[in-house]
């Protein structure tokens, strides 16, 4: 891949470099009917479109830009391809629509809109793939460089930045590494020792000035730190599992399944009635590192895509589900073949965790053997095979 840390993003967005691509396909929903709803950190992980309200047109929406982002479409051809889905429904012009202070004359969608919403998910997506290149290479080049586009569409307070270094660690870039508002064209550059002694280069005193120059609203997040994660549990159970399923085929669970990152991680999502048969509240399964690392030693097999089939087999949608003693749910779904995955409430139900996933090479006696145990309840029972072996 060429490298892109002292090219425009002009340049880079003609290319399809996999971190960009793995951020924006990485992240979840959020529905809002405003963009300052989902400000800062939360927009790293939740893509928003404001007032789109319907998650059908917010998934229309997303998966233009993740083909814009995977194709290096252009501007035209991403408006061309999304304008007559959007059109056909009927989130186009402006509209009356009821909400909590009575009626108003909206705007939904239009040609200007399409293109901010390219514009500013490639370009967050892409300088996400900049920062993560940069952190690798930061041993070689730990002194970054605001640079601005100083033009007289530059706004004041970039144009301020324009030429002031930070070293890769300071708090600075958690909140100013562009972009810093919409339309923002700012980047960073990445420089070594002997260009600081070569340029007469200074790094930033910790008493800088410049240090409380503030984005735009809302603007002030790193679209490359993957620090934060939100509250699923108050998602709707649809946004919250495609959210978790799309983290599973990320960058962060890949870290999580080779064990550079540990804790837990969000494998699955319940459904209410799930919830219920077993007391608990949240809806959130989590996968603990010491569970994976253990389920690893004893399933060697699994690879880390079938992990990502999880938040598909513990869903209501499973062929088999069996409630085996107060906390515990087993679900038995075939997904190219038949796999088995044990979710494991906690005694206040306030936590929920896979506790055991793995291959069925005969579902019907894998279903026989779960029966016999005392106190099981068979939930749902919907297979359909009669020799019982898996796929």
């Amino acid at each position: 891949m060429p490298q892109t840390n002292n090219i425009d993003l002009s340049y880079a967005i003609g290319l399809p470099p996999k971190d960009a691509i793995a951020y924006f396909q990485k992240k979840g929903y959020k529905i809002t009917w405003d963009w300052q709803e989902a400000l800062r950190e939360a927009h790293t992980k939740a893509f928003t479109v404001a007032k789109a309200m319907r998650l059908d047109i917010l998934k229309d929406i997303r998966d233009a830009v993740d083909k814009a982002l995977s194709e290096g479409l252009t501007l035209k051809e991403f408006q061309n391809g999304l304008e007559p889905i959007l059109k056909a429904k009927g989130w186009w012009g402006k509209q009356e629509i009821g909400t909590e202070d009575g009626i108003k004359t909206v705007q939904l969608g239009s040609p200007r809109r399409l293109e901010t919403i390219y514009r500013t998910n490639l370009q967050t997506a892409y300088m996400a793939g900049r920062y993560k290149g940069m952190m690798a290479d930061v041993a070689n080049r730990p002194y970054w460089q605001y640079v601005a586009v100083m033009d007289r569409r530059t706004r004041p307070s970039h144009a301020a930045l324009n030429g002031k270094i930070f070293r890769y660690d300071d708090a600075f870039w958690n909140t100013h590494y562009p972009p810093n508002g919409f339309r923002c064209r700012c980047r960073v550059r990445a420089l070594d020792a002997q260009d600081m002694k070569d340029k007469g280069l200074k790094v930033e005193p910790s008493n800088s000035p410049y240090r409380h120059m503030q984005p735009d609203y809302g603007w002030d997040y790193n679209p490359g730190v993957d620090t934060w994660q939100p509250d699923l549990n108050k998602y709707p159970y649809d946004i919250a599992k495609q959210f978790v399923g799309s983290g599973l085929t990320g960058v962060d669970f890949k870290a999580f399944y080779d064990g550079i990152s540990n804790g837990n991680f969000p494998v699955a999502v319940l459904s209410d009635e799930d919830k219920k048969n077993i007391g608990a509240t949240s809806q959130v399964v989590l996968l603990s590192d010491e569970s994976l690392a253990k389920n690893k030693a004893n399933h060697p097999e699994l690879t880390a895509e079938e992990y990502s089939k999880i938040p598909d087999i513990i869903s209501s949608d499973a062929d088999v589900i069996i409630q085996d003693g107060e906390l515990t749910l087993v679900f038995i779904k075939i997904n190219d073949r038949y796999y088995n995955a044990v979710v494991k409430a906690t005694g206040s139900g306030k936590t929920l965790f896979l506790t055991s996933f793995r291959r069925v090479d005969n579902v019907e006696k894998e279903v026989g053997r779960l029966k016999r145990r005392e106190g099981v309840k068979v939930i749902k029972n919907d297979l359909k095979t009669s020799g019982g072996a898996s796929h």
